[in-house]
């Protein structure tokens, strides 16, 4: 190998693509969410600063364990650091800023068209999964633009997308844990921060963005790696993928087996019934792709 196909290969695989409309894409999308991030930052501080400081500690430790939990199940040995996090980035600052305002008009619309009594029950699992899903999809989308040289299995497509749907996971719920700060029945700021970390992390962790990202990835994969296989076969590969991820996270957010609201601990009991549909199709999906890269590792040989 020479000089001049070494460094071919290596622009290939690089993931700073300046040339490509994909690159920029992606980044106007981060300072967007940076925007956003460090307005909403800055407006907790001034009226509940405890609460935003122990948010951003909370989520942050948070992130560790869940890290741990990818590492265990082989998915940070599929990318580099870099990768994962730029897709981190994505989900978590370009994807939060864009579905914000994207689920605010599909729960205005909903309410206008069908009732508010319809609107306030179901439009949040209409909203959610058609704003959030194709938002992270699009940062899997756009890193595959980037360098699609270095997306050569179905599971490192997935691990991408997991750790799209983590960025998105952790972000909303600091942010959500701000906004319940800003609206909570007292004063004390700690309270806020100690009961999304149980109900938001502890609950719905396992169950929540990074799995339907990596769900709907698995079909990203699959359309872009298996080229042995018909374009109308990948591509109704990907649309199951997507409406897969679709359909849990819109079954997740209705009021379906959502417990009784007066009794909380029932209602907590009641999530793991609702997630572990999710978690059972990602690793299903998780030990699909691992064998579809074994098996073409070894008709390479």
């Amino acid at each position: 190998m020479n000089d001049s196909t070494l460094v071919v290969k290596t622009s290939a695989h690089s993931l700073f693509q300046p040339s490509k409309a994909a690159f920029w894409v992606f980044c106007l999308g981060l300072l967007g969410g940076v925007y956003a991030t460090y307005n909403m930052t800055v407006s907790g501080l001034s009226v509940v600063p405890v609460t935003v400081a122990g948010a951003l500690l909370a989520w942050v430790l948070y992130t560790l364990p869940m890290l741990w939990l990818f590492r265990l199940l082989g998915i940070l040995q599929q990318e580099t650091f870099k990768a994962f996090a730029m897709a981190f980035a994505w989900g978590g600052l370009a994807a939060v800023y864009l579905a914000i305002p994207a689920n605010q008009a599909v729960i205005a619309m909903m309410a206008k068209v069908l009732s508010p009594e319809i609107g306030l029950t179901w439009a949040a699992a209409v909203a959610g999964p058609s704003d959030e899903e194709p938002l992270k999809l699009l940062g899997v989308i756009l890193l595959i633009l980037i360098a699609p040289a270095r997306f050569k299995t179905i599971s490192s497509v997935m691990a991408i997308g997991a750790m799209v749907g983590l960025g998105f996971q952790v972000v909303e719920n600091y942010s959500y844990t701000v906004n319940v700060a800003l609206n909570y029945s007292s004063t004390n700021q700690v309270e806020p921060v100690v009961q999304m970390l149980i109900v938001r992390g502890v609950f719905c962790g396992l169950w929540s963005h990074a799995a339907y990202t990596a769900i709907a990835s698995f079909g990203v994969g699959y359309f872009v790696v298996r080229q042995d296989k018909s374009m109308a076969q990948r591509l109704a590969v990907a649309v199951l993928a997507f409406v897969a991820a679709w359909s849990l996270h819109s079954f997740w957010n209705s009021p379906l087996l959502a417990g009784d609201s007066t009794n909380i601990l029932l209602t907590l009991l009641y999530l793991p019934l609702k997630g572990a549909p999710v978690l059972l199709a990602a690793l299903l999906l998780r030990y699909v792709a691992k064998r579809d890269r074994l098996q073409t590792q070894n008709n390479s040989r």
